[in-house]
């Protein structure tokens, strides 16, 4: 190690130029690597139901002015419902179906969106700071295999059973039912706990059951959800979700709906509109890819540039190494501890350039405030689900280490395909110039 410093140390305007040029790499890597790296992590969360082998058909209605429009069918909604009721057994019936069931406005991969908060367990609460969890609703009907056609599963994985007595209770997932009760089962306490008695009797919200996790939409990160029964004054089933059979393919399941799709008509009602839940969570998910293909896309780009610029830098120096090698060489130094003492002295002037960037960007960061940009704000949920990026401690180490193992790499690489010729060279060839 003291001839590696020395050697570094013996060439102070090739060795300061290149350790700047490692820390101002370093400094840009932050800024382009941190939000890329969490944006990834919540693109990849996984959805938590079998959203492959779903299919979902939109509800819909005969204009008047239409030439199949029947007048003397009651127009309300009574009419309505049992027209769905009948089209849904329809489907249930079709080859490749598993099973099928309504879904509403407020359901998976829904541009519409609904949140609830929830007074979380006392243990949670910190003085001066917001103690409350939002959750985002989903609407059900109890008994049409909701649970079943979505695939979801209980906190142990297993596939959720649907309790048979239901009443106005609620079904949670696994984090709002951490965050209500720390310690100990969340099945008979009250999804809504204001501290308001009479209004809770008046709106019983008894916790029935608990699920595993699963996003409202891909890229809602670990937004928790809960599962409320679809208010028959106001809640209309907006289509049916269709799970298919194993083996079935949906796109071609899809495609031969499409065909026959007239036959899947009630009164004046019909369904419509086939698509795959795959492609429906791809679309609520296009803004935020595109700004995630954006910072990679820019990303790769400056990798690419700037360690190819760092690999020739060192390139160019160690090919100036020649005579040093000779005398080497002519001392009893092997061709490899040559190769490697050239690798090293690479790296350790990357370690420290690596070291001084960090050093200056945490600095940075320290006086802007150390800003935590994440997928939830809930300090709860981050207490209940930890990711890698939720700590400063965790944060700041993988995305040094990212860093560092890049520009180890980069060099150690622009090092070791000019030391092996360094190398090779013949003792008289290389002391010629000396």
């Amino acid at each position: 190690m003291k001839q590696i410093l020395k050697s570094i140390i013996s060439r102070p305007g090739r060795s300061v130029g290149l350790l700047i040029e490692i820390i101002i790499v370093t400094i840009i890597g932050w800024i382009v690597i941190e939000p890329v790296a969490i944006l990834t992590t919540t693109a990849l969360l996984p959805a938590g139901y079998d959203h492959e082998r779903l299919v979902q058909v939109d509800f819909s209605r005969l204009s008047r002015r239409s030439e199949d429009f029947d007048g003397e069918i009651p127009d309300d909604k009574e009419q309505q419902m049992e027209a769905y009721d009948r089209l849904l057994r329809k489907i249930r019936e079709r080859d490749g179906v598993e099973h099928a069931t309504f879904f509403y406005s407020q359901s998976f991969e829904s541009l519409s969106y609904g949140q609830t908060s929830i007074n979380p367990d006392s243990i949670y609460c910190l003085k001066d700071d917001d103690n409350y969890v939002g959750v985002t609703m989903i609407d059900y009907q109890p008994g049409t295999d909701f649970f079943a056609t979505y695939g979801i599963k209980d906190p142990q994985g297993k596939p959720f059973n649907e309790p048979k007595e239901i009443g106005a209770g609620y079904i949670v997932s696994k984090t709002v039912a951490k965050a209500l009760v720390h310690d100990g089962s969340v099945i008979g306490t009250r999804f809504y706990n204001w501290g308001d008695d009479e209004d809770d009797d008046e709106r019983p919200s008894t916790i029935v059951g608990v699920t595993a996790d699963a996003p409202y939409r891909k890229g809602d990160g670990r937004q928790p959800v809960a599962f409320k029964i679809a208010d028959p004054e106001w809640a209309i089933p907006q289509g049916i979700t269709i799970r298919l059979g194993q083996g079935v393919n949906p796109r071609a399941f899809t495609d031969r709906l499409i065909s026959g799709i007239g036959e899947y008509r009630s009164g004046n009602w019909y369904i419509t509109h086939p698509q795959l839940l795959s492609d429906m969570r791809e679309t609520c998910f296009a803004g935020m890819k595109r700004e995630l293909t954006q910072k990679w896309i820019i990303m790769i780009f400056f990798l690419v540039n700037v360690l190819l610029g760092i690999a020739g830098t060192f390139y160019v120096q160690c090919k100036t190494r020649i005579p040093d090698a000779g005398v080497m060489r002519a001392f009893g130094a092997s061709r490899r501890r040559i190769e490697w003492h050239i690798i090293a002295e690479a790296c350790v002037t990357v370690l420290a350039g690596w070291l001084i960037g960090s050093v200056i960007y945490l600095i940075y960061l320290h006086f802007q405030g150390f800003p935590m940009d994440s997928d939830i704000d809930y300090r709860i949920v981050k207490t209940i689900r930890p990711i890698w990026h939720d700590t400063k401690l965790g944060r700041y180490s993988m995305i040094g280490g990212i860093i560092l193992l890049l520009l180890l790499a980069t060099a150690a690489l622009g090092a070791w395909l000019p030391a092996r010729k360094v190398g090779r060279v013949p003792i008289v060839d290389s002391l010629r110039d000396e």
